[in-house]
């Protein structure tokens, strides 16, 4: 409308007809309509298949008890499920459980009695920019959190002579604390994952699993991709929105879940959208950033942003990122998966 005329909720289409424009739109309706049925339906089949991928999984496994509790005022913390130690051969098994000093020692037939095995595990709080720090090796059972209570009562009666009151004590209470669930999904060999933090701070990283027995920590969203190239593009694509997050000084969303993908398709910058020549230069420079990522810890995300926006190749590639992404777009991705006050 003119300069001189104001908005009014009383207008009518009589009043305002004269200052309308026709534009005709570039996409037929079944496209027009699809972010919208996207982010209404969450459908997350719909979803990987317009980013290009086999699958979407929001959410990992549901573990209690992995590195025991806090410890608080009139409170013991306990034993974690984390494995700060382990041995196996024909004869025994031998691991000493978080926030023990005790080694237990266990046949080794128990393993399979009991349904134990050791995994790794991609935990929240390893994943920073274009960088798994480490992987957590953890004992659960794959016949369910019964089992693995049995199995650590054994250990405990097995072992009575050598472990101390304390040690006892702390394992007795993860026993009581411990929940995993009754099926335990690994990743698949034979795929890349784009993993990502689904609390807050969406920072992502590519993984090919070189094992059978890895899995995914709940607090944790992940990707599954055909192909090194995808993966590759994708930790970009969250890495780049997760700065711009803190770039346009706003607050993070507490749950993510899948709201990051949704917002990247929404924003046009899914693999399917991108041009071959800008797809392969943000895919090349991911690479280069997974190779140079600093590994090390960080109070918070935003400083770990901060940190990896000092090379050049991040630089880069928000140049890169930024050419292809209208300012709307961008707004419209970013009301998403954040809020517009700056976190504490």
């Amino acid at each position: 409308m003119p300069k001189d005329k104001k908005y009014s909720k009383s207008l009518s289409f009589e009043d305002i007809k004269e200052f309308l424009e026709v534009r005709p739109c570039d996409k037929n309706y079944e496209n027009y309509i699809k972010p919208g049925l996207l982010y209404f339906t969450e459908d997350l089949n719909v979803l990987a298949k317009e980013l290009g991928v086999d699958r979407i999984i929001p959410k990992g496994l549901f573990v209690e008890g992995i590195y025991g509790g806090e410890k608080k005022k009139g409170e013991e913390e306990y034993a974690g499920l984390v494995l700060t130690e382990y041995s196996l051969d024909n004869m025994v098994f031998k691991f000493k459980l978080h926030n023990t000093r005790s080694v237990l020692v266990v046949p080794a037939n128990y393993l399979t009695k009991y349904g134990i095995k050791v995994y790794k595990m991609i935990y929240v709080g390893e994943i920073n920019p274009f960088r798994i720090t480490r992987y957590l090796d953890i004992i659960l059972s794959q016949r369910g959190e019964k089992s693995l209570g049995e199995f650590l009562r054994e250990a405990l009666r097995l072992n009575e002579r050598d472990i101390s009151a304390e040690d006892r004590r702390k394992i007795e209470k993860l026993i009581g604390e411990v929940q995993q669930p009754g099926t335990i999904a690994t990743l698949n060999m034979n795929k890349y994952y784009v993993v990502y933090r689904r609390i807050r701070a969406f920072t992502a990283s590519i993984f090919k699993p070189t094992a059978d027995n890895f899995i995914v920590k709940d607090e944790v969203g992940h990707v599954e991709c055909r192909d090194e190239h995808t993966a590759y593009y994708y930790a970009a694509i969250l890495n780049y929105l997760a700065f711009k997050v803190i770039e346009t000084e706003r607050s993070f969303v507490r749950t993510q879940y899948a709201r990051p993908l949704l917002a990247l398709y929404i924003a046009g910058l899914s693999w399917n959208n991108m041009d071959d020549e800008t797809r392969k230069k943000i895919v090349e420079l991911s690479k280069t950033l997974h190779e140079k990522a600093p590994s090390k810890e960080y109070a918070n995300q935003r400083i770990a942003l901060k940190d990896i926006a000092r090379l050049s190749e991040f630089r880069e590639l928000v140049k890169t990122i930024d050419s292809k992404i209208s300012k709307e777009s961008l707004e419209e991705a970013l009301n998403m998966v954040s809020g517009k006050g700056v976190e504490e």
